[in-house]
């Protein structure tokens, strides 16, 4: 590296401003709209699941009289 390059980088020598990150790759078929439908189905049958997880605990301390 140069002083004339350290100098045109405001005398930053973080690595940041020398080395360069590739562009990530676009996927053209990617159907963002999809997935997120997909995301929120899962994620409401996991609330529904945590639900009735969560009333079992209440019901199995009722029993044992906590």
């Amino acid at each position: 590296m140069s002083r004339a390059e350290i100098i045109a980088n405001d005398w930053s020598l973080t690595p940041g401003r020398y080395v360069g990150v590739a562009p990530e790759a676009v996927d053209e078929e990617f159907d963002f709209e999809e997935s997120l439908r997909a995301i929120h189905v899962e994620l409401l049958e996991l609330n529904l699941e945590a639900s009735d997880l969560a009333d079992r605990i209440a019901r199995n301390f009722e029993e044992l009289g906590v």
